[in-house]
């Protein structure tokens, strides 16, 4: 048997070694490869957090009543007051569907976002001690009626007795034993008509139409109406998606201006290039200290299936189209002017320039050109066209802006 000599082994070992090299150099880079797709992937989906937002500062737009002006003004008619943010909820309210009995949650046929229909089931609890109660109920009404008809019987024949064939004692004796059989059936039966509602209260049923909200149980939970949780009993919460409202926080430099029934017009991210109008429902009854806020309630009248409460939207209040006259009339020729700082305004000499908006939805700028009255007040410039009250114009500085940039705004409280 021919044994392999020095040289060849030592050529052996250097092969095997070499094929160990170029694999782990392959496993290396095949890692890589993966690893530098996947942070590729993470870069692109957490762009807008990776990358820092713009801190720039920022000032709104402010309607004003200044006299009359010397150039030309907007009437009130149909036009834009104020703008201000809200959000999307149920109008007038949500709708808590509790369950009635206590008990262990059995079934659920319903998930949020899901179409409902009034009287649809769903959800049912446990039935088992509410089916045996019911039994026991409908086993008492049986004996009772039993009982009773017995009594009854005996009643009628000595009650048609002449009065030598039966004792004046015997009469009240079988009287007495009918009205008591009566009172224990009716005890009975009412009984069983509780353990039957018991039962009933099982299933749990939707009081209207309308699109799931939220739910509150799954399968092996527990409902109970004196636990500590106010929602212990509710199973899911309802709303009705042709009945929507914006909850807005007019800040109170505007809201003398809100009224009953006053045209609004509302936007939102969640549909971008639509529009819906909407009217005033309501102004509640106490501001917000803290935020200096008034809340008005904002009826969406033409809502698109697709929105949901708690969407962030932007509403534009605007005037009574049948009060231009009276309104001017009675403010003695005043006007509603629109009045951005000067020092928003890149070119002072340049009546028609660019303005930097930031959108109070996406927190994204956009250049917008704007028409610039030569009427000053208090530092403020006149805006003719291309702003509406309430938008967030930023202050020119030294970052380089672009559209589309995301930004961190610093509001300033001045005002005119």
């Amino acid at each position: 048997m021919e044994s392999n000599t020095p040289n060849e082994g030592a050529a052996m070992s250097a092969q095997r070694h070499r094929r160990r090299y170029t694999g782990h150099w392959r496993t290396i880079a095949f890692a890589s490869v993966l690893l530098g797709g996947l942070l590729g992937i993470l870069l692109f989906i957490f762009r807008n957090s990776i990358v820092p937002a713009v801190e720039v500062d920022t000032v709104q737009v402010v309607l004003l009543t200044i006299g009359t002006a010397d150039e030309s003004t907007v009437a009130v008619r149909d036009e834009l007051l104020f703008q201000a943010s809200g959000w999307l909820e149920p109008d007038p309210w949500v709708v808590k569907v509790p369950t009635l009995t206590d008990g262990i949650v059995e079934s659920v046929f319903v998930t949020e976002g899901q179409s409902v229909t009034n009287g649809q089931l769903l959800a049912r609890l446990d039935q088992r001690d509410a089916i045996l109660e019911l039994k026991e109920g409908e086993a008492s009404v049986a004996a009772a009626q039993a009982r009773l008809t017995d009594t009854q019987d005996r009643w009628q024949r000595i009650k048609a007795l002449p009065d030598r064939d039966a004792s004046p004692s015997e009469r009240v004796s079988a009287e007495s034993a009918f009205l008591e059989k009566s009172a224990l059936l009716a005890s009975a039966q009412s009984m069983r008509d509780a353990a039957l509602l018991a039962l009933e209260r099982t299933e749990i049923r939707s009081p209207q139409s309308g699109v799931v909200m939220r739910r509150y149980v799954d399968p092996g939970s527990k409902r109970g109406r004196a636990l500590d949780d106010p929602n212990s009993a509710v199973i899911v919460s309802l709303f009705d998606p042709l009945r929507l409202q914006v909850r807005v926080d007019v800040p109170i430099a505007e809201a003398g201006r809100l009224s009953v029934g006053q045209p609004t017009r509302i936007s939102t991210a969640m549909l971008p290039g639509s529009s819906f109008t909407g009217r005033v429902s309501r102004i509640v009854g106490e501001a917000d200290l803290q935020r200096n806020t008034l809340q008005a309630k904002v009826a969406v009248q033409n809502p698109d299936p697709k929105m949901r409460p708690d969407v962030l939207c932007r509403v534009e209040f605007r005037g009574f189209p049948d009060q231009a006259a009276g309104a001017e009339g009675s403010r003695a020729g005043s006007r509603h002017t629109l009045w951005i700082p000067e020092e928003a305004v890149a070119d002072p000499s340049n009546p028609s320039q660019g303005i930097w908006i930031a959108d109070p939805l996406t927190s994204r700028l956009s250049r917008r050109d704007v028409e610039l009255g030569s009427a000053r007040h208090n530092g403020y410039r006149r805006v003719l066209k291309g702003l509406r009250a309430n938008e967030i114009v930023v202050i020119p500085g030294e970052n380089d802006l672009k559209p589309g940039v995301l930004v961190t705004a610093r509001e300033r409280e001045e005002s005119p």
